[in-house]
């Protein structure tokens, strides 16, 4: 099957582009390419997060209530603190 595109003159210079970074054989392969990726994407039985690894641990081991803003703020302010803290010695050294 043939399928004909028409690109004005700058996105024939962006997909160029994008073959050359690519070191794609040409721009047929190259889209061939994309659509094998898309499709098998598309196939997978995988959601978003499984195909990426999952959710990051540290967030699914966090305190019950962290996702509320109260809490974030003040979990916040008490690493500010620690931080500030850790700090004010190295400055009186100075």
């Amino acid at each position: 099957m043939t399928l004909t595109v028409r690109l004005d003159d700058q996105e024939e210079y962006k997909l160029q582009q994008i073959v050359e970074a690519l070191n794609a054989e040409s721009q047929s392969a190259l889209i061939r390419n994309w659509i094998e990726e898309k499709w098998s994407a598309l196939q997978s039985d995988r959601t978003f997060v499984e195909r990426r690894g999952g959710h990051p641990k540290h967030l699914l081991a966090g305190p019950a209530g962290g996702s509320e803003r109260a809490n974030r703020k003040s979990r916040l302010a008490e690493r500010f603190e620690q931080k500030a803290q850790a700090r004010e010695p190295s400055r009186s050294e100075e």
